[in-house]
């Protein structure tokens, strides 16, 4: 049996303002912290095992079976910031204008196994004309 350990701790703060009727504005700040990793697995040796049925010789001598570095593959070790920020305005009876934007940045900080380095950032500003009866 092999264990596996993950741990994660996540922070998160939102804020929201009203002024009025007309205008509002909202905020959140995310930060997640996340680490896991699985202790090395042993392997029993089959290569005394694998054996042709036709010329009882050994097969598949080449393979390895060992997996010597397989649990750290599943080593994470990674940090993600969020924020997105916001406003909306009513310029008039039933239409209001919106605006949001949001960041976020991955910190891979765990060497880039199997996937590579997942590090970057990403970041998407939206605006628009909303109409409520």
């Amino acid at each position: 049996m092999v264990d596996y350990k993950s741990n994660s701790a996540h922070l998160y703060f939102t804020s929201t303002y009203h002024s009025g009727a007309k205008f509002s504005a909202f905020g959140t700040i995310s930060l997640t912290m996340s680490k896991a990793e699985m202790d090395q697995a042993v392997m029993p040796d089959l290569t005394s095992r694998l054996v042709n049925a036709v010329t009882g010789l050994p097969d598949l001598t080449h393979q390895d079976f060992t997996f010597p570095n397989m649990h750290e593959y599943s080593n994470l070790e990674y940090n993600l910031l969020g924020i997105h920020l916001g406003f909306e305005y009513a310029f008039y009876p039933g239409w209001t204008f919106t605006a949001d934007g949001q960041y976020y940045d991955l910190s891979d900080d765990a060497g880039g196994w199997v996937y590579g380095d997942e590090s970057g950032s990403y970041y998407m500003i939206r605006t628009g004309v909303r109409y409520s009866l």
